[in-house]
């Protein structure tokens, strides 16, 4: 492993923001398209995340500007918590193998969500409402957004271990 400097962890812990933030839009974008195109209420795509905060509320259709900040803001926590240890483990890689590992890290975080910290949180129905296969696309589309958010953050240059 290259050692990391001060300059390093700044470019990991900035990187792992951007790229949590642009994930977040982008898997909340993907949200979106699918309650439309599945003919549900388009603000639950911003109010879900707010669930542990504001129980059922956030759940019911339609707008409600204090559930969609909330559910907002949550989202973006999460996303930033997932991307700030992907920023670290793939820190120094390649461009290319940033991106396969943003594959991966979507498998991860899938089961992460929905194996582990939604059932801690009591919240068990919202994996039992997605099916499977799209819960899985949306998580894998979530990881290669933070991939390619990251990619600005990445390491150039090579450091070479000194023998």
């Amino acid at each position: 492993m290259v050692p990391r400097d001060k300059e390093d962890w700044n470019r990991i812990l900035s990187g792992g923001v951007a790229a949590g933030v642009f994930g977040g839009i982008v898997v909340a974008l993907f949200g979106l398209a699918a309650n439309v195109l599945e003919g549900r209420d388009f603000w639950l795509a911003f109010k879900g995340a707010g669930v542990p905060f504001l129980g059922e509320r956030a759940m019911q259709p339609g707008f409600d500007l204090e559930a969609v900040i909330v559910g907002a803001l949550s989202h973006m926590a999460v996303s930033i918590a997932w991307a700030v240890p992907f920023a670290m483990l793939v820190y120094g890689l390649t461009r290319g193998t940033t991106l396969v590992s943003g594959v991966l890290w979507g498998f991860i975080v899938w089961v992460g969500m929905y194996y582990v910290l939604l059932p801690m949180l009591g919240l068990q129905q919202i994996p039992a409402s997605v099916p499977v296969g799209m819960a899985i696309v949306e998580h894998v589309v979530f990881g290669v957004a933070v991939a390619v958010g990251f990619l600005p953050y990445q390491r150039l240059k090579m450091v070479l271990p000194a023998h």
